[in-house]
């Protein structure tokens, strides 16, 4: 068999050019603006088209950019698009959104995929092709993704380095795809250009080196560019008769181009290298690694709106669906996901775009979150919990107070630990005045806290009356559960007690000191603000963790860069901390101060002498049975070109650390050196990794190290430290700018030089996130499932199943998992099925059961698209391959 060196490209170079645009929806200018440029745009597109000056164009991968264009342009032109795209010269999908990889759930890149190759469906036929162009490095299981929605290939730009232009791109757990990289990259509009003949010359020269066959590709066009007035076909005759048959040059599209490299390639017997798992080496062109932290605020709420949507409100649909005749809101669903994923193109969700856009995301957001909140609330009662109108015959009408609720519990394993989340009862009621035990069905005592209660109102506006506020009081909730079963409901109940009687709910106790503590570890707080924990199961003590710092920045939206002489501040101990203790949970709140330089100086060397204050104030949950301290941090930041990061010492040496990505859990190699001053057109080599909801930093040896989970915190690094590696985990980076070009660690600019005040991060932001010792025993599929239970906690939520006037409860247990290194990602209902999706995260294979509250109709596994892999048994185990993402379509009998 031959290899790549072994084969000669002495053979005629055959080029094929594709016509092609790139649309960022929103980067430099925001949507609407570009949508105008877009018409104007399409209006050349469609007349050279009619003209036939050029023979085919491709509308960049993504079908957002056509339904931006559909929605305000004229009937006849719909109609001419629609023609030429039924005719296959109009080239769309697969995408909704070219999103960025690592910053969104990989649930949303399936869903993306789907929704984009559905909407290309109802126009045409979408084009076959993992068209990646320009997004910041590429996920591991992207060839699997691909596979599972028969697409067996990828054209791509960022993240590759020392390779050919065509390779086998394999996934952990063992897809390949055939892959071919742009060495130039797709931002090539030579044909358009006057200078087009010696252009061409100087881009072939460029990229036959890299091509394994006589096939080489250009693509004509770039970010937001029309096609040249004139025929392109014109052009390219010229071309071939300027290079005199030493070149050929056909005017072609990307599907073509593929079946010709790989017709070559078997002819001429070559093997393509292959290339496992992610790409993110910056060493040929710009990764653009710290967007990962850039408007962190962005990362936290698109994963709060993730969270909502994944964890609560398609679940809730899917138990709705199956246990009562409400319809499954299929369509209304799908539009919120287009909502979402107009958040997720690279330029947005990383970051990089001028303030408008991002304060337009914001807006999707709140839009989001308001009717992700209606959406459950729509899905509770239709179970029957809650009636919405006051003339219904439901068991708890619209403004009866929570002397009975229910607790949705959104995982696939059992659940022990703590429920948290507010009720509400009468003002004046004995329950509100007199206090209450909780009860379950069976009429046990639940162990509760009252975290806090306030006296307040309670709004309702029902479907059939008048909307009435209601005097209330309001109670914050501890609730200590055990073995609430995988995707359940659960009603409780509210009773009378005595004053001092045994089983009433307490309340939270004010202790003194700096310590908290339960069966797991000891909390201590230090004089420098720190933290001193001891694991009480394996007696490691670990110091300055939660150590918060900053240091200069001179980067911009896209690339940290340190100054030559930088300034770096600690924060201080402001006070002592408040402790509030219960028997189920404990609460530690302190406050940090940081003096920083209020911002650089002009000339971008050296900072401002000027100083300003900034606060970080800690909330830290330990709960009886968690090994978890939960961390609410609040920054009420006034500095501008910093960055702030938290510290976490492991007292230990680290190989490599893990994170997550999408459906996968990455092992990181740890690289202590950190380069300062890049060469032209180059970046410094990338140290910073990502992260979606969880970080694991331990020894090989002994596990000794930390275990972080976090929600939109999703940029960390290794550093040497005193005693051991130390992790840092970026809270925020303030910069001014969306690019500039005279900065330390890349060699050039990356976008226009326009200032963006918004990215300084003034304001007042609060993250979340966890951290616990290290434990080596424990699976990569067990701590994303402890991820997932941070993220999306079982809520407490209005109304019950319990019969009127009585206190009598019920619930619903819908699906279970019986191993815990499965981890589940999605749950919803698409053409009459449920879905479930599961991945395994792990390195071996893995077999779990499902426990089911209803009959099976039918249990089948099929691929991401929908087409058939086999039908399955429910009484035998399910297997799960390493890596391997596996959906299950199950049918329910009801009755």
């Amino acid at each position: 068999m031959k290899t790549e060196q072994d084969v000669s490209i002495a053979r005629k170079p055959i080029v094929s050019i594709v016509n092609q645009t790139h649309w960022d929806r929103e980067w430099y200018e925001p949507l609407e603006t570009f949508r105008y440029r877009l018409t104007e745009v399409m209006a050349r597109i469609l007349d050279g088209l009619d003209k036939s000056e050029m023979t085919r164009f491709v509308l960049d991968g993504q079908v957002a950019a056509l339904e931006d264009y559909l929605e305000v342009c004229e009937p006849e032109d719909k109609e001419r698009v629609l023609a030429f795209i039924a005719d296959g010269r109009l080239i769309i999908g697969p995408w909704y959104v070219l999103a960025d990889e690592f910053l969104v759930h990989g649930e949303a890149l399936v869903r993306n995929l789907a929704i984009g190759m559905k909407a290309s469906g109802t126009f045409g036929q979408p084009q076959m092709i993992g068209y990646l162009p320009d997004t910041f490095g590429h996920i591991g299981q992207m060839p699997q993704l691909l596979r599972q929605f028969g697409i067996d290939n990828a054209i791509l730009w960022r993240g590759l380095a020392g390779h050919k232009a065509e390779l086998v791109w394999q996934s952990p757990d063992g897809s390949k795809i055939d892959t071919f990289f742009l060495p130039e990259g797709y931002y090539q509009p030579i044909v358009d250009r006057p200078t087009y003949e010696q252009d061409m010359k100087t881009y072939v020269d460029k990229v036959v080196p890299y091509a394994t066959t006589e096939h080489v590709l250009l693509t004509n066009g770039g970010d937001h560019l029309m096609p040249q007035y004139g025929s392109l076909t014109e052009r390219i005759a010229k071309l071939n008769e300027r290079f005199e048959g030493k070149v050929e040059f056909v005017e072609s599209d990307y599907s073509d181009y593929v079946a010709k490299v790989r017709e070559a390639a078997a002819k001429s017997g070559v093997k393509w290298e292959t290339h496992s798992g992610e790409m993110r080496d910056n060493a040929h062109i710009y990764v653009l690694p710290n967007v990962l932290s850039t408007r962190s605020y962005l990362k936290e709420q698109n994963q709060r709106v993730e969270d909502e949507l994944l964890g609560f409100t398609e679940p809730l649909w899917a138990v709705a669906a199956a246990f009562s005749s409400a319809a499954y809101p299929q369509a209304y669903l799908t539009n919120t996901w287009k909502s979402l994923l107009h958040n997720h193109p690279h330029d947005s969700i990383c970051g990089c775009s001028v303030d408008a856009v991002h304060q337009e995301m914001e807006t999707r957001t709140m839009k989001l979150e308001q009717r992700l909140l209606s959406m459950q609330n729509g899905a509770l009662s239709r179970l029957g919990l809650k009636d919405r109108a006051a003339s219904g015959d439901g068991i708890v009408k619209p403004f009866q107070d929570m002397t009975s609720f229910t607790v949705f519990q959104p995982h696939a394993q059992p659940y022990t630990g703590i429920v948290q989340g507010r009720i509400w009862l009468q003002k004046e009621s004995n329950l509100a005045t007199n206090g209450f035990k909780v009860v379950d069905a069976d009429g046990q005592v639940v162990p509760c806290t009252i975290v806090r209660s306030e006296a307040s109102r309670y709004f309702n506006s029902p479907l059939d009356d008048f909307p009435q506020f209601q005097d209330a009081r309001w109670f914050e909730l501890a609730m200590e559960v055990k073995d609430l079963p995988g995707v359940s409901l659960t009603s409780y109940s509210l009773q009378e007690v005595e004053a001092e009687a045994k089983g009433k709910a307490g309340e939270l106790v004010t202790s003194t000191g700096r310590t908290i503590r339960n069966a797991w570890g000891i909390w201590t707080l230090t004089d420098q603000g720190t933290l001193h924990v001891v694991d009480l199961q394996t007696g490691t003590t670990y110091t300055d963790w939660n150590r918060l710092y900053s240091v200069s920045d001179a980067g911009d939206s896209y690339n940290f860069s340190r100054l030559q002489d930088e300034v770096t501040s600690y924060g201080e101990l402001v006070g002592e901390p408040s402790i509030e203790v219960s028997e189920h949970v404990q609460i530690m709140k302190y406050c940090l101060r940081i003096w920083l330089p209020e911002s650089l100086n002009a000339d971008r060397l050296s900072v401002s002498d000027v100083k300003v204050k900034t606060e970080l104030n800690f909330e830290i949950r330990l709960g009886n049975n968690s090994p978890f301290a939960e961390v609410r941090l609040t920054v009420a930041n006034r500095a501008k070109d910093q960055r702030l990061r938290l510290q976490f010492p492991t007292g230990a040496i680290l190989k490599e650390t893990l994170s997550d990505s999408a459906f996968d859990v990455v092992a990181r190699p740890v690289k202590r050196e950190e380069k300062r001053k890049a060469e032209k057109q180059k970046e410094v080599p990338v140290v910073v990794e990502p992260t979606l909801s969880l970080i694991r930093a331990e020894a090989e040896e002994n596990g000794q190290g930390i275990v972080v989970l976090q929600r939109g915190l999703q940029e960390y690094q290794v550093v040497s430290g005193g005693d051991g590696d130390v992790v840092e985990l970026t809270v925020l980076r303030s910069v001014g700018w969306l690019s500039r070009d005279d900065f330390a660690s890349r060699g050039g600019g990356a976008g226009p030089q326009m200032e963006t005040p918004d990215a300084q991060c003034i304001g007042t932001y609060t993250f979340e996130y966890a951290m616990r010792p290290g434990n080596a025993a424990i699976s990569n599929g067990e701590v994303l499932n402890e991820a997932l239970r941070f993220r999306r906690k079982p809520r407490i939520v209005e109304g019950s199943f319990g019969q009127k006037d009585t206190y009598q409860t019920t619930g619903i247990q819908f699906i279970e998992i019986d191993n815990p290194a499965i981890v589940m990602t999605a749950l919803y209902r698409q053409d009459g099925q449920t879905l479930l999706r599961v991945v395994n995260v792990g390195e071996r294979s893995e077999t779990f059961r499902l426990r089911t509250g209803l009959k099976l109709g039918s249990l089948h596994h099929v691929q991401l698209d929908g087409t058939m892999v086999c039908k399955l048994d429910i009484n035998q185990g399910i297997l799960v391959g390493p890596k391997e993402i596996v959906t299950l379509a199950i049918t329910w009998v009801k009755g």
